[in-house]
């Protein structure tokens, strides 16, 4: 789409097909996953069901070992098309949500099949760009994509204040399973020679993999204490804006605002960055700048500092999703990629089920600002660990 000129010739038809499917994703989770709390509270979920509700995503991401043994059975993209179109069709079903309890049900149900294919859509990914520009490439979809979040997040709380959820949600689900139509498209070659496996599903798999690769295992820890120190200051940080600073819904919004700049600009500025220095430098890089921002809401006494630490925060979400893709497509052998990422999701549920709960835990035991104060060293903890991940085999030399 807005990037083709800047895509080489022999892949453009497949970019094409990518970041049109990325923009029409970009509207579905406009008017669909970016209203999910808002409507479970106004339908009367209760504080405990929206704890709930922020953890499902996680409940779903633990799934994702088991994913991608049943995948790496199959061909890549019929099975990812066929589990998001569930995924997707789930939504249609908020149409008789009526009650919290059903809502979160269906949320739920989303969760675990979208989930479903994120090992072979990682393999797919692999597959369809070169290694040299893959980072870059998908950066550009990404762009795309958040701009039409951005867009349709805008235009869904308009929609949403005249008509009812139950409508909106499933006409997003609409544009979302179209958006499949474009990826779909897409040629995957190694889908072409695939051939099933009858290799049986064992949890014993993750420890040979850790015993037989050690700079995955290193990598595999430093970001689980990377992630665990975010999600101990998550759900804190709404908290202090409201609590402590008593910001208005205005100020709330143009922070937001100043998140979304810096989150579209970090796709494209790290997508660079990742394919010439490689995804572990750029991991050092976000880690240090990621620790900032607990770090500045604990030394914060007004919203100025909070905005410096929604331009970090902004300014390396993309990286965080492009590096971590792109790690795992080259430390993994082919066969292989859907299990590394599935171990790598699976521990992202355990700790995004664990690390909020703790951040809260903390907050009442030694107040918010300590509560934050350990959050940036538990991050800063895991930009010292990445030095060493960095010096194993796969730090990957510059093209520059």
């Amino acid at each position: 789409m807005f990037f083709n000129r800047r895509v080489p010739s022999w892949i453009r038809v497949t970019y094409y097909y990518d970041s049109t499917g990325g923009f029409l994703y970009g509207i579905f989770y406009g008017l669909t996953i970016a209203f999910f709390p808002i409507i479970a509270r106004k339908i009367g979920a209760t504080s405990s069901q929206m704890a709930f509700l922020t953890a499902i995503p996680f409940v779903g991401a633990l799934f994702t070992f088991y994913w991608a043994h049943i995948s790496g059975k199959r061909k890549k993209m019929p099975w990812v098309i066929g589990v998001k179109i569930l995924a997707r069709c789930s939504l249609f079903l908020t149409f008789f949500a009526f009650k919290p309890e059903i809502f979160l049900v269906i949320i739920l149900l989303y969760w675990i099949f979208e989930y479903a294919g994120t090992p072979a859509y990682t393999r797919i990914m692999k597959d369809i760009y070169p290694d040299e520009d893959r980072a870059k490439l998908m950066g550009y979809v990404r762009v795309e994509l958040a701009l039409a979040a951005i867009i349709a997040t805008y235009a869904g709380g308009f929609l949403l204040d005249q008509i009812s959820y139950r409508y909106v949600f499933p006409l997003g689900a609409a544009v979302g399973i179209f958006s499949l139509h474009f990826f779909g498209k897409i040629r995957v070659k190694s889908d072409e020679n695939s051939k099933s496996s009858n290799e049986r599903f064992s949890l014993l798999k993750i420890r040979d993999i850790f015993q037989k690769d050690k700079s995955f295992l290193r990598y595999i820890y430093t970001f689980f204490i990377f992630g665990f120190g975010n999600l101990i200051a998550m759900p804190l940080y709404p908290i202090f804006l409201v609590d402590t600073l008593r910001v208005s819904n205005a100020d709330a919004g143009k922070l937001g605002a100043l998140f979304s700049a810096f989150w579209l600009i970090s796709y494209l500025l790290w997508g660079h960055y990742i394919d010439k220095k490689g995804p572990l430098a750029a991991l050092h890089r976000i880690f240090i700048l990621t620790s900032f921002v607990p770090l500045l809401y604990f030394l914060s006494s007004d919203i100025y500092l909070v905005a410096i630490a929604t331009v970090f925060s902004g300014a390396t979400t993309g990286g965080v999703e492009l590096a971590r893709l792109n790690y795992i497509t080259k430390a993994a052998r082919e066969e292989e990629i859907g299990s590394y990422w599935g171990i790598d999701y699976s521990l992202m549920g355990i700790r995004g089920i664990v690390g909020p709960f703790v951040g809260i835990a903390l907050m009442y035991l030694l107040g918010i600002k300590y509560a934050f104060l350990i959050a940036f060293i538990t991050i800063f903890v895991s930009f010292l660990l990445m030095s060493r991940v960095r010096r194993s085999k796969l730090s990957w030399p510059s093209r520059a």
